[in-house]
């Protein structure tokens, strides 16, 4: 009798509010007697309706469903490590129920729509090939790229987004996950972009760009100092009482810095703005590649990757080793919808951002010895040439200054040529 039903992947699952039509009542599956008077009873009926029973006539529904959308969605009882979950029922081909906002809707057609424009073919809604995650838009790449657009406006724990990203990896997906909070939990915690907070009204018209202002990242090395090629030292901490006070420690750093923080960042505003349209179609193309270090993610130009490569070795490889089947513990507060208040048990504390870069490699800088100044027989310093070759001079020239004869040749045959 369950054998029509469309089974939510491990991923999915989540502890929605599920209701007893008889009776009106909210269940609490967490307990044994549901939270009712004689539960007990009424769970082991439930239980033996279980593959007798149609879905439909077992008096199990979506509260939340039935009060937004005014709509009867009846559910089933399933069973993951020993804890019971509500799931709604679906018919086999039917897509998850879900209450996404307008803007959340907006980002996934746009991006969607983009990609399309530009060659690369999308879908939304669509599962990874394995079937353990859901990918709000599908994108078919160059050379076999699989590209996940994940547009998220609510808050989720660092970890429930580490682990969703792990289906995603371990189905050959790379996911870019946009946030508009820039205190997400998730920014850096899985790869990510972030895009400002817009209307979905601004959002569906493409000709508007949708700015990325974080997630890019790029590498740069130098030494750390006020005349060097880094814009602050990237091992001492931003004081935001004294934002100008770039801390230099005068060693030479190799890091990961997101571009707004770089020594290239013009500014931005102009046309080389890196915009959302222009991330998703070159990442679907190869020439942004995710990073992962250290537990820190990002995107990296593909030519800033091969030299990633370079200094630090191939990226670390999955172990071979199949992880145990996750179940998110956390509750849903009133609607069964992605986009919703996360509740106390699943918020983490919130912390305030700082600075992104990720240092790869730090040493002490190379002493460069002052050159010795060229001298002549009785030890006196040897001028060098009048024309700036660098050089010490060889001979007085008829003014008494110092140079030499194919210096002022070199300089005679340019003014007559001009």
């Amino acid at each position: 009798m369950d054998d029509d039903l469309e089974r939510d992947s491990d991923e999915e699952l989540y502890r929605n509010p599920v209701l007893y039509e008889p009776a009106d009542r909210v269940l609490d599956l967490t307990r044994p007697d549901l939270g009712l008077p004689n539960g007990e009873e009424l769970f082991a009926y439930l239980l033996a309706m279980r593959g007798r029973t149609p879905v439909e006539r077992r008096g199990l529904i979506c509260p939340d469903c039935r009060k937004l959308r005014q709509r009867r969605v009846p559910m089933y009882l399933v069973q993951r490590d020993g804890v019971w979950f509500a799931s709604h029922y679906r018919k086999p081909g039917e897509k998850p129920i879900s209450h996404e906002s307008d803007e959340h809707l907006a980002r996934k057609e746009r991006v969607a729509k983009d990609s399309e424009d530009h060659g690369f073919s999308a879908e939304t809604e669509a599962s990874a090939a394995d079937g353990n995650a859901r990918l709000d838009v599908r994108i078919q790449g160059a050379d076999g790229i699989v590209l996940g657009y994940e547009p998220q406006l609510s808050i989720q724990t660092a970890r429930g987004m580490s682990r969703r990203e792990g289906f995603r990896r371990r189905g050959g997906i790379r996911s870019v996950w946009d946030f508009t909070d820039p205190d997400h939990p998730g920014v850096g915690a899985v790869p990510y972009v972030r895009t400002p907070n817009l209307p979905a009204s601004v959002i569906r018209v493409q000709k508007n760009p949708i700015a990325v202002r974080d997630g890019n990242f790029v590498l740069e090395e130098g030494h750390c100092s006020p005349a060097g090629s880094l814009v602050r030292c990237p091992e001492k901490s931003f004081d935001p009482q004294n934002p100008a006070d770039g801390g230099y420690c005068g060693q030479w750093h190799r890091i990961l810095t997101p571009i707004h923080q770089s020594s290239a960042y013009d500014g931005g505003g102009g046309e080389g703005e890196l915009t959302l349209t222009r991330f998703i179609v070159e990442a679907a193309a190869g020439e942004r590649v995710p990073f992962q270090h250290k537990g820190q993610h990002g995107w990296l130009p593909a030519e800033h990757w091969r030299k990633y490569l370079e200094a630090n070795g191939p990226a670390p490889s999955s172990d071979g080793r199949e992880r145990a089947l996750f179940v998110r513990q956390g509750d849903r507060l009133d609607r069964c919808t992605e986009d919703r208040p996360a509740s106390e048990v699943r918020a983490e504390p919130r912390e305030r951002r700082g600075s992104r870069t990720i240092v790869l490699e730090s040493r002490p800088a190379e002493v460069v010895e002052p050159a010795k100044p060229a001298v002549d027989s009785l030890g006196r310093p040897i001028p060098l040439c009048r024309f700036g070759c660098g050089m010490p001079a060889s001979m007085p020239g008829p003014e008494g200054l110092p140079e030499h004869y194919s210096c002022r040749k070199q300089q005679e045959g340019t003014g007559a040529a001009a």
